[in-house]
C-alpha cells in the first residue's frame, strides 16, 4: 500500500523590499510632501493657482546652507555691475535676503514695511518705518519673491523719495510671467519654501499678511 504524499509546506510570502531613497535628492533643495508648511508657503508667497492642486510636485525647499551659497553668488553678480551703498529689505522675506546681500556687498542695511496688514485699518501708502536719508546714495531694494512687482515698485519709490540717486531691485525668485527685477537667482513657477518660512510660521504671523511678500 502506497503512502499518500504529504502536501508541500506553505511558505509565507516575502514582504516586498522597501525602495531605497534616491541618493540624488539634495537635503538643501528637495520636494516637500504635504505638510503644515506647504499651505502656509503657498499663501504667503502667492504661488500660481495651479500649484495648490499639486503641492507635492510643485513645492521645493531651499535650506539655510543652500541659501547662503545662492545669496553669495547673487551678490557677486550684482557687485560686478552695481555697487549699492544701502540695501533695503522688504518685510518679511526680504529681511533675510537683504541682510545676506548687504553683508556680502558690504553695504548698510535697513528694513522697510510697505504692504497693508490684516490688522491695519487703513491702507499704507508710506513705509511704516522711517527711512534714513538716502540722498545721493545707490540703493538695492530686496524681496524674496517677485510676482506682479508691486511691492518692489513701492520700495523703489520710497527709496527715491528718501533721496536715493540710483535704485535697483533684487529677489531670490521671479515668476516667469511676472515683473522683471534687475537681479534674481531663480526664474520659476515652482513654489520655493525658504528656511525662514518655518520661523515665520512659528510666530503670530501665521495669520499672515497676504501680499506682504512675493507681490
Amino acid at each position: 500500500m502506497r503512502r499518500a504524499k504529504r502536501p508541500a509546506p506553505i511558505r509565507p510570502a516575502r514582504a516586498p523590499r522597501a525602495r531605497r531613497a534616491s541618493s540624488s535628492a539634495s537635503q538643501a533643495d528637495h520636494p516637500l510632501g504635504e505638510g503644515v508648511a506647504d499651505g502656509f508657503a503657498l499663501r504667503r508667497l502667492k504661488a500660481p493657482a495651479h500649484l495648490s492642486r499639486t503641492p507635492k510636485k510643485a513645492v521645493r525647499e531651499l535650506g539655510w546652507a543652500a541659501f547662503g551659497e545662492v545669496a553669495r553668488s547673487l551678490a557677486a553678480r550684482i557687485a560686478a555691475r552695481y555697487q549699492p551703498t544701502v540695501v533695503l529689505g522688504i518685510v518679511k522675506g526680504g529681511v533675510f535676503v537683504g541682510g545676506a546681500l548687504a553683508a556680502a556687498l558690504q553695504a548698510d542695511f535697513h528694513t522697510i514695511r510697505l504692504e497693508k496688514r490684516r490688522r491695519d485699518t487703513t491702507a499704507l501708502t508710506e513705509p511704516v518705518e522711517q527711512l534714513p536719508d538716502l540722498t545721493g546714495k545707490k540703493v538695492l531694494v530686496v524681496d524674496d519673491v517677485c510676482a506682479s512687482g508691486t511691492t518692489l515698485a513701492k520700495g523703489r519709490a520710497a527709496a527715491r523719495k528718501a533721496g536715493a540717486r540710483q535704485v535697483q531691485t533684487a529677489v531670490l525668485v521671479k515668476r516667469p510671467a511676472g515683473a522683471r527685477p534687475d537681479w534674481f537667482a531663480f526664474e520659476t513657477d515652482e513654489l520655493m519654501l525658504f528656511g525662514w518660512d518655518y520661523e515665520l510660521q512659528a510666530t503670530d504671523t501665521v495669520d499672515f499678511d497676504p501680499g506682504e511678500a512675493g507681490a
